[in-house]
């Protein structure tokens, strides 16, 4: 093997993780629109190699398809960020001032890509071993414009030094962890998309824990000039409550219009508890409401079960302030992704959620125009997060797989209730 070979096969494999047969085929054939025929030199060099893994045999197919010219560097770097894309999708949210961006100027983007010290090379490959001082290299970037208006800057990021990843074979990898950073104009937001740190093999926690990871890309981005303004979405708590009203408002009105047939009843029982028990008059929710929520539990069991609820998971808590440490916590998740608008426990507990107005969790199982998605929401290290799941055991669903345009439907979605 050449040496330029070699090198281009060892910085390939730094992507160890993102090389899956099916999902490199598929980017190649609907995006790239090259090497028709990657599947029978995957299978050739399968034979020669037959000890190899797939990531493997992957990097060496696609190796082999820039040397005999089947596609080129271009090609195999926007195969590299349409990978990396549709796998970063555990993304952290702060709202972005974009009042210095000038965005119908077609050389801005340029000059500030140049003051941050972006490679004028915009191929991953070419920069993965850049020397410097910082944690991070700029790899790359992309600009999404529309009608020559700068709508998006994402910037790849990855560690300066290979972490060892921990993979199921009991193998430690050294791969290289990207981020990327997108400075979204459109919708006035700032992301931090990565993946999980869970199998990163590292005592240092601004490596190995999600927390350091987020503090030390925060730093990053404050180091650089023309300095970018964002402030942390601290009412995304409301911003789910919201979110939940607007998705369940239709089946609670399916049960309200049912429990009006026993408002005389319940005016009465409660008239008897009232009379029986004294209770306080101050309270946050009233013992009707808690008797009508009583009676909406029942209720529940004779709606119509949703094998695709909207919401099927949900966690808040009790107390009226955020920094209330003395609370009490309420998890409700449904294992059969069913709407938890079928279970008597959101009804039994939803006074309290009304009165709170404030969500701390949320597992949405959403049908958008690129697909079904399935995403967790909540307000982690101070700020919105949004995490598209890879994985799910809700196996019914077909093309539940999420990816870069899935990402943006859903933050479109969830835009709207950002407040």
């Amino acid at each position: 093997m050449s040496t330029v070979k070699e090198n281009s096969l060892k910085n390939l494999m730094f992507f160890y993780p993102y090389l899956g047969k099916s999902v490199v085929i598929s980017k190649l054939n609907d995006y790239i629109k090259k090497f028709p025929n990657f599947n029978q030199i995957y299978t050739e060099i399968r034979k020669e190699n037959k000890d190899e893994d797939v990531p493997t045999v992957v990097a060496k197919t696609l190796i082999f398809g820039v040397e005999e010219n089947i596609i080129n560097d271009t090609d195999l770097d926007e195969l590299l960020f349409l990978l990396l894309e549709d796998s970063l999708l555990n993304s952290f949210l702060y709202k972005l001032d974009k009042s210095l961006y000038v965005q119908n100027d077609s050389s801005f983007s340029q000059h500030l890509l140049k003051a941050w010290g972006v490679p004028s090379e915009n191929k991953i490959l070419s920069n993965v071993n850049t020397t410097g001082t910082s944690d991070f290299i700029i790899c790359g970037f992309r600009e999404s414009k529309t009608n020559d208006t700068l709508e998006s800057l994402r910037i790849l990021l990855i560690d300066r030094k290979a972490v060892d990843v921990y993979f199921k074979n009991d193998e430690n990898k050294q791969i290289v962890f990207p981020t990327i950073i997108e400075f979204d104009l459109r919708r006035s937001l700032l992301h931090i998309r990565l993946k999980d740190v869970d199998n990163i093999v590292d005592n240092q926690e601004k490596f190995s824990t999600m927390s350091g990871r987020i503090n030390n890309t925060l730093n990053f981005i404050d180091s650089l000039y023309p300095e970018i303004h964002y402030s942390n979405i601290k009412n995304f708590r409301s911003s789910l409550y919201l979110l939940e009203e607007n998705l369940l408002q239709e089946k609670r009105d399916q049960a309200y219009r049912k429990l009006k047939d026993f408002e005389k009843e319940i005016s009465n029982f409660t008239n008897l508890v009232t009379d029986k028990f004294n209770p306080p008059t101050n309270l946050d929710i009233t013992p009707k409401e808690y008797i009508s929520n009583g009676v909406l539990s029942v209720i529940s069991t004779t709606l119509n079960n949703s094998e695709l609820g909207d919401v099927v998971g949900i966690k808040f808590r009790n107390s009226k302030e955020d920094n209330d440490q003395k609370y009490a916590e309420i998890t409700i998740s449904d294992k059969g992704f069913n709407c938890i608008s079928t279970n008597n426990l959101y009804w039994l507990n939803l006074p309290v959620l009304q009165s709170r107005q404030a969500v701390e969790f949320l597992k949405i199982v959403k049908s958008l125009p690129s697909g079904l998605v399935i995403v967790n929401l909540d307000f982690s290290l101070d700020t919105a997060n949004v995490r598209l799941m890879q994985r799910s055991k809700h196996e019914d669903v077909e093309n539940k797989k999420p990816n870069q345009e899935k990402y943006d439907d859903t933050i479109d979605f969830l835009n709207f209730f950002i407040k």
